[in-house]
């Protein structure tokens, strides 16, 4: 085992640090996070165009939602389908701060590229159905493209530069070169896949051949693996959710997005793999299931462990780990490694095979933010939700209970041990008050 750890940290813990820092990694994880704001406002807009769901046929009130669906659907269009402009623009300006190039200039240069590469131009009729979530793969490209192309300009001083002139104005003069060139190119790019496509939008071109992909991510293999290498690099002290995000957000909101356009059509939800079954099943009370280690810790015999437990509860409550990962300690915890590295990704598969056939419905709203068991049914609008996180948790217990034990009795003979070298250095000063 101490040979195992020493690998993790000198060889595993480095990599996990390079990937992490990646510009372009981190500038789609910061864009996407940035973007869970309209996708939280997205899905609570639908769980109220959905409330009339709940009631029977003829009632006044099913009837009210059934007669102004279209408008109660209209907040859902305005940011569902155009989300991948909206990630144009916090991507560009993640990754604009990150090089330290323009941002205003970096953000209007992704919209132009998202804009020119999703849209087509169809009897003389701008069509943007494409800004939906099926242009997001593109929207990504363009935003670091397009701000990469930006720096490069204001770098390498490619740019119309005229002295004297206030600096928002100069600024503006500055980025003419370096945004023609990424409205040339991008229509130039457009037009050639129009072309060699038949006719087809570059988003349509890209979905098709990134198919394979997408399925294989939808999956309890990838399911598996994913949660396998966050909890291996949580346990080596590093936020494993922080490293895999930026590979597997865009999928997932993909996914999102799809779910959401189905369950407003009544059709069954066709992806598990959401980003509200990361955050409230797969991570259900935290990463690793620790809420589980947070009840036992409060249960403990040991003074020092229930004291994290008792700091760790509220944390639990909205699906916060760090408290009790780097406070009980579980990274870098013999006793703790089993469950919570493989212990956590078998329970996550045999989830996703109870969502995948349907006995509990499939996420269909992101609600990050929400306490646990209230966010379970809005992220999922189905009652057996809360029920599965329930049993989720007991099962996480159980999982922890024989391995928390030993490690509480190696505390507890730690505590025992030094209190009884207090004590016996207290006897040799032989005070007498």
């Amino acid at each position: 085992m101490n040979k195992f750890m020493d690998f993790m940290e000198n060889r595993f813990s480095p990599i996990a640090s390079k990937v992490e820092k990646n510009r372009f990694i981190s500038s789609i994880k910061n864009g996407m996070v940035s973007l869970i704001a309209v996708l939280i406002i997205g899905s609570f807009t639908l769980i109220i165009s959905s409330i009339g769901n709940l009631f029977p046929n003829g009632t006044v009130v099913k009837e009210f939602f059934i007669q102004n669906a279209a408008i109660l659907q209209l907040p859902f269009n305005f940011t569902f389908g155009l989300l991948s402009l909206y990630a144009a623009l916090t991507i560009s300006y993640a990754h604009a701060h990150q090089l330290e190039a323009p941002i205003l200039q970096s953000m209007i240069g992704a919209a132009i590229t998202t804009l020119v590469l999703d849209c087509q131009m169809v009897d003389g009729n701008f069509q943007v159905g494409y800004l939906d979530s099926r242009g997001l793969f593109i929207a990504i490209f363009s935003a670091l493209i397009s701000v990469e192309v930006l720096n490069l300009f204001v770098k390498k001083k490619l740019t119309i530069r005229i002295k004297g002139l206030p600096e928002m104005v100069a600024a503006t003069f500055e980025s003419i070169a370096p945004l023609l060139t990424i409205l040339v190119g991008s229509v130039a790019l457009s037009v050639t896949v129009s072309i060699g496509s038949g006719g087809k939008a570059i988003p349509e071109v890209l979905t098709t051949f990134l198919a394979p992909a997408m399925n294989s991510i939808d999956t309890p293999t990838a399911v598996f693996v994913i949660s396998l290498l966050e909890m291996l690099f949580w346990f080596i002290g590093l936020n494993g959710y922080a490293i895999l995000v930026g590979f597997v957000m865009p999928f997932m909101t993909q996914y999102l997005a799809e779910n959401m356009t189905a369950f407003q059509s009544g059709e069954p939800v066709s992806h598990v793999f959401a980003p509200n079954f990361w955050d409230y099943f797969m991570a259900f009370t935290g990463s690793g299931f620790t809420g589980a280690l947070v009840l036992l810790a409060l249960f403990s015999k040991s003074a020092e462990l229930k004291a994290i437990g008792k700091v760790s509860v509220v944390p639990m409550i909205f699906s916060i780990s760090e408290p009790i990962v780097f406070g009980l300690p579980i990274c870098f915890n013999p006793y703790l490694f089993i469950p919570f590295v493989f212990g956590t990704p078998i329970i996550a598969t045999a989830e996703w095979f109870i969502f995948h056939y349907g006995i509990v419905r499939a996420p269909v709203a992101n609600v990050g933010g929400t306490p646990i068991f209230l966010a379970n049914y809005l992220a999922t609008m189905d009652w057996k939700a809360p029920i599965l996180a329930a049993l989720v948790l007991a099962l996480g217990v159980l999982m922890y209970y024989p391995f928390f034990k030993m490690y509480e009795t190696s505390e507890m003979k730690k505590s025992n041990a030094a209190a009884a070298e207090e004590n016996a250095l207290l006897s040799e000063l032989n005070l007498d008050f």
